[in-house]
């Protein structure tokens, strides 16, 4: 009877449907059905959405013109602040930056990395002014300066030997409690086509000792005469050494005696001498000074004469 039923159920649904003027009306499945009721859901739920996102958009064009409204009265007020028209604000807030507290580490790490440029130029000034504090400590001045004017080369490397020599004849005259003599090397050449001496400055040197009263001992050979006017810048000594063999002029003759040996030489001069400087006024000395000069040096000259005339 249930089987009946069903059956009867079956084909009611599936029999057209009639309307009011007797037309069959065409019956509806499930499936459209379903896809009816999701459409108007979905659009349901679109409507909904319009209508948020409008309302959204209403309340955030509100919120703007709220801000909007609140800079400009910020603003205006803050030009009363700056004007002086209000001394303080309820609206304006000044935020102070909240102090920092640093470590001794720290403070010593900031301090070198913001003044690392001018500490590295005080360190360079340091480094050079003590190297010239250490040099001018450390350097012995020389209690006499001897002048050497020669081309010959293997002279010139006798300059320590010859500085030696001369020390047992020099007291401590600038009172540091020691000796030392200096000895100049000036080659100085007769030969009118050789400009070495031009181009290594030499002859500017010559100039400023020869004008000078600081070395007043010349160690010389006949090649310098004419170049520094030896008749007239050296001091005759045949007058104060008459007996001397070995002195003619101004000139006391050092290839006769042992000087050479004394001095390590190896080998032989016929050319060498020894004088002293004449007492006169000079560019970078006055006569009163030179004078002092030659009085400390003119012994020294005597006891040299002495010693190699044995």
């Amino acid at each position: 009877m249930a089987e009946q039923d069903k059956e009867f159920a079956s084909q009611q649904d599936s029999e057209p449907e009639q309307n009011a003027g007797g037309e069959k009306k065409k019956g509806k499945s499930l499936f459209e059905t379903a896809r009816e009721l999701e459409q108007a859901e979905r659009r349901k739920q679109e409507l909904a959405e319009r209508e948020r996102q409008k309302q959204q958009a209403e309340a955030d064009y509100k919120e703007r013109e709220k801000y909007g409204e609140q800079l400009e009265a910020d603003k205006r007020e803050l030009i009363r602040l700056k004007q002086g028209v209000i001394s303080e604000s309820d609206t304006i807030f000044e935020e102070k930056p909240e102090k920092k507290h640093y470590t001794i580490r720290q403070r010593i790490g900031n301090f070198f990395y913001h003044n690392k440029w001018w500490m590295g130029i005080a360190a360079f000034f340091i480094i050079v002014f003590g190297v010239l504090l250490y040099d001018d400590l450390t350097t012995v001045e020389p209690d006499m300066i001897i002048l050497q004017l020669s081309a010959d080369s293997e002279l010139a490397l006798r300059t320590e030997g010859t500085a030696r020599y001369f020390e047992q004849f020099v007291p401590d005259l600038n009172e540091d409690g020691q000796v030392k003599v200096a000895v100049y090397y000036i080659p100085v050449t007769d030969d009118p086509k050789n400009s070495t001496n031009y181009y290594n400055g030499d002859s500017s040197k010559l100039v400023v000792e020869m004008q000078s009263s600081s070395a007043m001992l010349v160690l010389a050979d006949s090649a310098c005469k004419e170049t520094i006017a030896a008749d007239q810048t050296l001091q005759d000594l045949s007058g104060l050494f008459p007996d001397n063999q070995l002195v003619k002029d101004y000139a006391f003759d050092l290839t006769g005696t042992d000087f050479l040996k004394n001095i390590g030489y190896e080998g032989e001069l016929d050319d060498l001498y020894l004088g002293i400087r004449k007492v006169q006024k000079l560019l970078f000395a006055t006569e009163e000074k030179m004078q002092a000069s030659y009085d400390q040096a003119f012994p020294v000259l005597e006891q040299v004469i002495t010693d190699l005339s044995e």
